[in-house]
Order: structure tokens, then sequence, then C-alpha cells
């Protein structure tokens, strides 16, 4: 199966990278190693989000990695991360 990440969900992974990074380097690697980590559990099946529908009506699931959620859509050929957005921020979901 091909992972693939959207250009916002690129985009989040660098920002918060960068904003952990400024305060302490070594827990931006594990975050963003987790994160990985679990993007590749979830592409490989072994488990599934809860569905919800983004603001902009997109269904897709997500999958909490505390601070953080993947939110993601999954077919037979492409598992695609369409975004990793804070818990704490105002929330995408409708």
């Amino acid at each position: 199966m091909t992972i693939a990440l959207s250009p916002q969900a690129r985009q989040d992974l660098r920002q918060l990278y960068q904003q952990i990074a400024q305060d302490d380097p070594e827990a931006a690697d594990r975050v963003l190693a987790r994160t990985v980590e679990v993007i590749g559990m979830l592409a490989s099946g072994g488990v599934e989000g809860r569905e919800v529908h983004l603001a902009d009506g997109r269904q897709v699931r997500t999958w909490p990695v505390p601070p953080y959620r993947i939110y993601y859509r999954k077919t037979a050929e492409v598992f695609q991360v369409v975004r990793v957005y804070h818990q704490a921020r105002r929330s995408i979901e409708r």
C-alpha cells in the first residue's frame, strides 16, 4: 500500500516538528517518530480510527497521537494522511 501525505499534512508535520524543536529537538524527533509509526500501523490495517466529517464536508477517519490527531482516508491502494492536527486547536470536525 502506498502512503501519501496531502500538502496540508506535510505542512502540519513540518510545523509541529519546528515548534517542538525550538524547545527540545529530541522531543520533536520522538513525536515525529511516533506519528510516523502510527501512520504505518494505520496503513497496515491493524486498526481503524473513527469516522468523522471535516468542516469542509470530507469524510475521513481519525486516530489520536496525543497531543495530535491524524486525519486520513484509505482505499485499497492508497493510505492518505489528510491532516495532522493539534487537539487543543479549534476543531476541524463538523
